[in-house]
């Protein structure tokens, strides 16, 4: 699977600002993760939801009181972009 990885800026500076908590090659393993439970239907030990509500179309993985929030697009290759990652009490606000 061919698959890119696009972070925003807000998601860059939480990594930089907590890189004891998660660091983004963590980040990069648990998209790699999510996207084969997705897409090849695969069971991973990932705590993996998707989003309802005005969010729909996003993904959500837990890590502790970490979430990390993400999208996909399925063509040849996929690109998955991480739209935030932040503590449970501000992520969905």
């Amino acid at each position: 699977m061919n698959l890119r990885i696009d972070y925003s800026k807000q998601s860059i500076k939480f990594l930089r600002k907590n890189p004891h908590l998660l660091t983004i090659e963590q980040v990069d393993e648990l998209i790699m993760k999510a996207m084969k439970r997705l897409l090849k239907n695969e069971t991973t030990n990932i705590d993996l939801k998707s989003l309802q509500g005005n969010q729909k179309g996003y993904y959500r993985i837990r890590i502790g009181n970490i979430r990390v929030i993400f999208s996909y697009l399925e063509n040849t290759i996929v690109i998955a972009s991480v739209e935030n990652i932040g503590f449970r009490g501000d992520i969905y606000k």
